[in-house]
């Protein structure tokens, strides 16, 4: 059955996958998208091969109620996020807020006041610092958590509609150029320069981008009560031990420098649910070695 699906963040990594497997399973996606010549050009690309894509441009935040009031999504998904991992000066500092809390709230508002049937809000496993609930490891996770409880609040308000956060950690997939672990080991393996790793003792644990839009399909289509869900892959990898095996396989290298830092590895044991019936089903390292490969 046709959906009409309300994103945010549909230009960022997990958006632009989300908003393809939606228009390839017939739903109907309105995309909340700040107005810039870049994400005019990207939008109208998609536009052209799928009637259902319904780009929405805005400037600023008062031009959302105009913009919004008339589409009555019955669903909402909120992707938007302003990510920086360090303590922000004063001027970044509105601008994440903006983006983590004033923005989706403004949207949450005009949603709730219409039809909306589900509101399903991607949360970081930065927000469960030692594994706590709700115990922000940095300024960033804080924003999140201050939306979480906004949707708490207007949950009480509306308790006939769904409430979803999903809680996720680190992601990797196809076409990934951002600044992480994963996506700068294969840039600088293109242009064959070294990239300097904290410590041999990194563990990581990453899902697939794929991996993760399946787990928001499961919540759009089968989830009927409020709840929060924490997906993650089945097992931590040793990016040290994944380096020496995928240069033990290859002519060229991948040259790094192992610094001996000490680094508290994230240990994903947060005490919540897994999504019903969602499994990871692709594998993240045979992803990167095949990256890498494709650079030679």
């Amino acid at each position: 059955k046709m959906k009409k699906i309300l994103v945010t963040g549909s230009t960022g990594f997990i958006g632009r996958f989300l908003v393809n497997n939606l228009l390839k399973n017939d739903q109907k996606v309105f995309a909340i998208v700040r107005k810039s010549k870049k994400n005019i050009e990207y939008c109208s690309k998609i536009k052209k091969g799928n009637k259902n894509f319904f780009p929405i441009f805005f400037n600023k935040n008062s031009e959302l109620k105009k913009k919004l009031s008339n589409i009555k999504p019955e669903i909402l998904i909120n992707l938007a996020t302003h990510y920086i991992n360090y303590h922000p000066d004063h001027n970044e500092m509105n601008s994440v807020i903006n983006s983590n809390i004033i923005f989706p709230t403004l949207v949450l508002d005009i949603c709730c006041k219409s039809k909306i049937l589900k509101i399903i809000n991607l949360c970081s496993v930065m927000q469960c610092d030692k594994n706590k609930i709700d115990n922000p490891l940095n300024f960033y996770a804080l924003t999140k958590i201050l939306f979480k409880k906004t949707m708490s609040y207007y949950q009480k308000k509306h308790p006939k509609k769904i409430f979803l956060n999903l809680y996720i950690g680190d992601t990797y997939g196809p076409n990934d150029t951002r600044a992480k672990i994963l996506p700068i080991i294969v840039k600088n393996y293109k242009k064959n320069k070294k990239t300097t790793i904290l410590t041999k003792n990194l563990e990581m644990n990453i899902l697939h981008v794929e991996d993760v839009v399946n787990a928001i399909k499961i919540l759009i289509n089968n989830e009927k009560k409020s709840h929060d869900y924490f997906i993650k892959s089945n097992k931590n990898f040793n990016l040290y031990k994944t380096v020496k095996k995928f240069n033990l396989q290859t002519k060229r290298k991948l040259k790094l420098l192992w610094l001996n830092k000490k680094i508290n590895n994230v240990d994903n044991k947060i005490k919540l649910k897994a999504v019903p019936k969602w499994k990871p089903k692709i594998n993240v390292i045979y992803n990167f070695f095949k990256h890498l490969n494709e650079s030679n």
